[in-house]
């Protein structure tokens, strides 16, 4: 064994121990043993390799047990079922259609007029008025909930991820102050605002809140019929900042500029920072950052123009990600759905491409449609699993629509930067982007309309890592298939 597939093995034993760890709960004195006698009694036997898995396996599992938090009074989530006061920061807002959730991480909390620390992060509902705004220091006054599954979706460990174990319903708050949060993410999320001002006085609504779903990964004011709409045809990853949607846009831009004869290094660095200005403009949260991280990575890769040390970089992309935060690799669908997705751009393009010829290679029609069916294949049974819903037509209506998106956030850029200099020009520009989302909204209800267009099926988990390892399995084969047809050639 080399020494990359020696680093690959201790990583991928890394993540297992995560995986492990998410399903049992082990005591963290006797990880420390394990840790520490079990590595040793190995080595003692001469089985060296053996001994730095185990360990990489061990310290996979106590990264994810030192993240889950210690609920005693000094934290927010021992107040459960409880009605306080507490005082903390808003650290995140996300306005929907008729409510606004705000995520705070809490300071102090006032019983009986006495004051005392208390940490961790608290989801509040609240009505759409009055506004609050990120870095706002407020005072509030709710019952304490636990979060809870609701029907078949685990709404406690989505919220868990990001080590939120308390919410709280119909406030009561108090602004103490503002402008307490990082002052360069406020500029960031300040300039946001103005951008989505602007689109919103350039084109009329559904189309500017599709707009700034694409642009800044917002939903506000998107229709609720429209997104059922989306969900039917499979295309809800436009309007979501995603991993899966940000390595779609990479590989479709880079197939772009290189059917326009644009050199692979000239096209590598202008969506490099095309990907790192959506990033930036859409508030560089975690789930952001992710994404980007996600399709930086396909894109790199298309840079190279080969597969070399691929395996090696997705793994060491999932293990950065994952020490960071490692709740994600079990309860973070995004996150999985990214490497899936990367996975099927990667590894699953070349066998699908032979099956598409007839396809014109014509500004990149061809690989577009290809990696769309690669990637639309590996993230399905994960999709099932999660959603419990396939979309029949979503192969062919992400082909109708796919393309038309770079050109849409192209215009989009420059509606806004006309829009900002004067409304009426930005008006202008935004005939043309209102049109090409029309025609988005347009496939979308023709499509939609259809009884069959989506199926309930459910996966259980079985099932799902069934049809991963048939899927890899074929990867595997036709990989094999094609070494022994280079050799007899």
């Amino acid at each position: 064994m080399n020494k990359s597939s020696k680093i690959f093995f201790f990583w991928l034993f890394f993540l297992a121990g995560i995986f492990i760890s998410n399903y049992f709960l082990i005591n963290s004195h006797f990880i420390y043993v394990l840790c520490v006698f079990v590595p040793i009694a190995l080595l003692i036997i001469r089985q060296k390799m053996m001994a730095v898995l185990l360990f990489a396996l061990i310290i996979g599992i106590w990264r994810l047990q030192i993240d889950i938090p210690t609920i005693n009074t000094g934290h927010i989530a021992y107040y459960i079922d409880q009605k306080i006061t507490f005082e903390a920061i808003i650290s995140e807002v996300d306005t929907r259609s008729d409510h606004v959730k705000l995520t705070a991480e809490t300071e102090f909390i006032i019983i009986n007029k006495q004051i005392s620390n208390v940490r961790g992060k608290i989801l509040i509902k609240n009505s759409l008025y009055p506004k609050y705004n990120y870095g706002d220091k407020i005072q509030v006054e709710c019952k304490i909930v636990k979060p809870e599954p609701i029907e078949n979706f685990r709404y406690d460990r989505y919220l868990a991820r990001y080590n939120i174990y308390a919410t709280c319903y119909q406030p009561r708050i108090q602004v103490i102050a503002t402008n307490q949060g990082n002052y360069v993410l406020a500029a960031i999320l300040n300039f946001k605002k103005k951008i989505e001002n602007i689109i919103n006085k350039t084109i009329p609504e559904p189309q500017a809140a599709f707009l700034s779903g694409i642009l800044l990964g917002t939903r506000t004011g998107i229709p609720q019929n429209l997104l059922d709409k989306f969900n039917t045809t499979g295309i809800t990853h436009i309007i979501a900042i995603s991993g899966y949607n940000i390595t779609i846009i990479a590989t479709i831009l880079m197939n772009l500029t290189l059917a326009l004869y644009i050199p692979r290094k000239k096209a590598f660095w202008l969506i490099l920072i095309t990907i790192i200005a959506f990033t930036i403009l859409a508030g560089m949260s975690a789930a952001v950052v992710r994404a980007s991280i996600m399709g930086m990575l396909v894109l790199y890769v298309k840079y190279l123009g080969r597969k070399s040390s691929t395996t090696n970089i997705l793994i060491y992309s999932a293990t950065l990600m994952c020490l960071i935060n490692p709740k994600i690799l079990r309860d973070d669908a995004g996150f999985q759905l990214s490497f899936m997705a990367t996975i099927g751009l990667i590894y699953f393009e070349p066998i699908v491409s032979k099956y598409f010829q007839w396809v014109t290679p014509k500004f990149g029609i061809q690989e577009n449609f290809v990696c769309t069916i690669s990637a639309i294949i590996l993230t399905t049974p994960l999709i099932l699993y999660q959603f419990g819903r396939l979309s029949i037509v979503a192969p062919i209506v992400n082909l109708l629509i796919l393309s038309i998106i770079p050109p849409i956030m192209l215009v989009g850029f420059i509606q806004v930067i006309f829009g900002a200099i004067s409304i009426s020009l930005g008006q202008a520009i935004g005939h043309i982007s209102w049109l090409m989302m029309e025609y988005i909204i347009q496939i979308v209800n023709v499509f939609s309309s259809w009884i069959w267009a989506s199926i309930n099926i459910h996966f259980n988990v079985y099932l799902m890592l069934s049809s991963y390892l048939l899927i890899f399995y074929l990867i595997k084969k036709k990989k094999y298939v094609q070494t022994q047809e280079n050799l007899i050639h």
